[in-house]
C-alpha cells in the first residue's frame, strides 16, 4: 500500500471542519412566529382567564331589590308592616297532678269544647288508695253500730239493776260498774263516729284527687298539637309543660310591629289589607283591632293587632308570616275586586341580546333570566313571567355582569 502524501491528508482534514460563520436558513422567521404565538397566548390569558380569576377572587357587590305582589290599592297604602298570625285565645292543657299518660281521647285538628275530657293519667294507685279509704270508712261505721248496740244493752242492764239495788237485793257496786261501762261505751260511740268522719273525708279527698287524673280542656277550640304520647310522664311543676295545645281559631289576628314614627297614621278601625307569605297571590280585608300600650325601645316599634274582616279564612293558621298594608281610608269596590300584580323594580330590567332580562340572586350566584313584562306600575314593571314573590334581583346591573357570577349584596 502506497502512503498518502502529507499535504493531501491536510487538505482532506481541513474539508471536514464545520463553517460556524454561516447562519442556518429560516431561523429568524421561526423566532418571529414563536414570539407571535406567545403574545397571542398572553393576550388570551389577560382578556379571558384574568377576568375569570379576578371574579373568583374578588366578589362584586351589588344592590338588590325584590319581586313583589302589589295590591291595586297601593296608592292608598300609608304604612306597611310584617308580622305573624297569633291567637288571642289559646291554652296548653296540662295535668293538675304528676303522672303518666294512660289515654288521649282527642287527635290533632279535632274541635273540642270547654270542659271536654282530653286525656287520662294512670290511676291504679289512686283507685287503690280510694278503695282502702272507703273500706276504712265502712269499718268505722260498723264499729259505730256495734258500740251503739253494746251501749243500749248496757243501759238496759242499768235499768234492771236499779230496782234490785233499791230493794237491797244487789250490791250497789254492780250498778256503779254498769253505769261506768255505759259512759265508756258512749265515748266509744263518739270515737267511732269521729273515725268514720275522718275516713269519709279521706275518701272524699282521694275522689277529688282521682278526678284530677282526668284532664279536661279549659277552653273551646281546635287541637293543634299533641305535646306528649301515651306512656310519657307529665308534671304541673316541671318537665313537659302540657299535654295538648288548643287554639280558638276564631280568635286569630295578625300582630305586626309598626315604627313608632308612623303610629300617628294609624287608628283603631282603620282598614287594612293582609297578605300571607304562604298565599302571596291572595289578599284579605282587615281592620286595626288594637294598638299596643308599650313601645319596644330597642326597635322603636309598637305592636298592633289586625283582625280579619268577616269570617276567618280557612287557610289562615297560627304562626303564619304576614304582611299588612294600612290604608288611608275605605277602598273603591272595583279596586277590592282587582287581583294582586306581580311587580319587578324597573331598575332591575336590562337588555341582553335583544331580550328583557333580570339577574336573579340565587345563593350568592347570578342567574340571568329572560322575562316578559307588562305595563309600568309605579317605579316598576308588571311582570308576566311568574317569578316567586320575594325573589331577589340585581338593581342597575353593570354591563360586565355575567350569568353564574358570584356576588354579594351591599349592606
Amino acid at each position: 500500500m502506497n502512503p498518502v502524501p502529507q499535504d493531501q491528508l491536510s487538505r482532506d482534514l481541513a474539508s471536514l471542519k464545520i463553517d460556524r460563520s454561516a447562519k442556518p436558513p429560516g431561523r429568524g422567521r421561526g423566532v418571529v412566529l414563536w414570539l407571535a404565538a406567545l403574545a397571542a397566548a398572553g393576550a388570551a390569558v389577560y382578556f379571558i382567564a384574568v377576568p375569570k380569576i379576578r371574579d373568583q377572587l374578588v366578589t362584586q357587590e351589588v344592590r338588590t331589590g325584590e319581586v313583589a305582589m302589589v295590591s291595586p290599592t297601593q296608592a292608598q297604602v300609608q304604612v306597611t308592616a310584617t308580622g305573624y298570625v297569633v291567637a288571642e285565645v289559646s291554652a296548653k292543657v296540662a295535668a293538675k297532678v304528676p303522672g303518666r299518660i294512660a289515654e288521649i281521647f282527642v287527635k290533632e285538628g279535632e274541635r273540642i269544647e270547654k270542659g271536654q275530657k282530653v286525656a287520662r293519667l294512670e290511676d291504679v294507685d289512686g283507685r287503690s288508695g280510694l278503695a282502702a279509704a272507703r273500706a276504712r270508712a265502712a269499718a268505722a261505721r260498723s264499729r259505730i253500730q256495734i258500740a251503739r248496740a253494746t251501749l243500749e244493752e248496757t243501759k238496759l242492764q242499768v235499768q234492771r239493776e236499779k230496782p234490785l239495788v233499791e230493794k237491797g237485793v244487789t250490791a250497789k257496786a254492780t250498778l256503779d260498774d254498769l253505769e261506768a261501762r255505759a259512759g265508756s261505751l258512749k265515748a266509744s260511740v263518739a270515737s267511732a263516729e269521729a273515725e268514720a268522719l275522718a275516713a269519709d273525708a279521706d275518701a272524699k279527698s282521694l275522689e277529688t284527687q282521682l278526678g284530677s287524673y282526668v284532664i279536661t280542656s279549659p277552653i273551646s277550640g281546635t287541637v293543634i298539637d299533641k305535646l306528649v304520647e301515651v306512656g310519657e310522664g307529665v308534671s304541673p311543676g316541671f318537665g313537659t309543660p302540657g299535654v295538648l295545645e288548643v287554639v280558638d281559631l276564631e280568635s286569630l289576628v295578625v300582630e305586626v310591629d309598626v315604627p313608632e314614627v308612623r303610629l300617628s297614621q294609624l287608628a283603631v278601625g282603620r282598614p287594612c289589607e293582609v297578605v300571607l307569605d304562604a298565599y302571596p297571590s291572595d289578599r284579605w280585608e282587615g281592620a286595626v283591632k288594637e294598638i299596643g300600650r308599650r313601645v319596644n325601645r330597642s326597635k322603636a316599634t309598637v305592636p298592633v293587632k289586625v283582625a280579619f274582616a268577616g269570617k276567618r279564612p280557612e287557610q289562615v293558621l297560627p304562626e303564619m308570616a304576614a304582611r299588612v298594608m294600612f290604608l288611608s281610608g275605605d277602598v273603591d269596590p272595583k279596586l277590592k275586586a282587582g287581583a294582586l300584580k306581580r311587580v319587578v323594580p324597573g331598575a332591575a330590567v336590562v337588555q341582553r341580546a335583544g331580550a328583557d332580562v333580570v339577574f336573579v340572586v340565587d345563593e350568592e350566584h347570578l342567574r340571568m333570566t329572560t322575562v316578559k313584562l307588562g305595563p309600568p306600575f309605579g317605579d316598576g314593571r308588571e311582570l308576566v313571567t311568574e317569578l316567586p314573590a320575594g325573589t331577589k334581583v340585581v338593581l342597575d346591573p353593570p354591563a360586565a355582569l355575567a350569568d353564574g357570577q358570584k356576588v354579594k349584596e351591599k349592606p
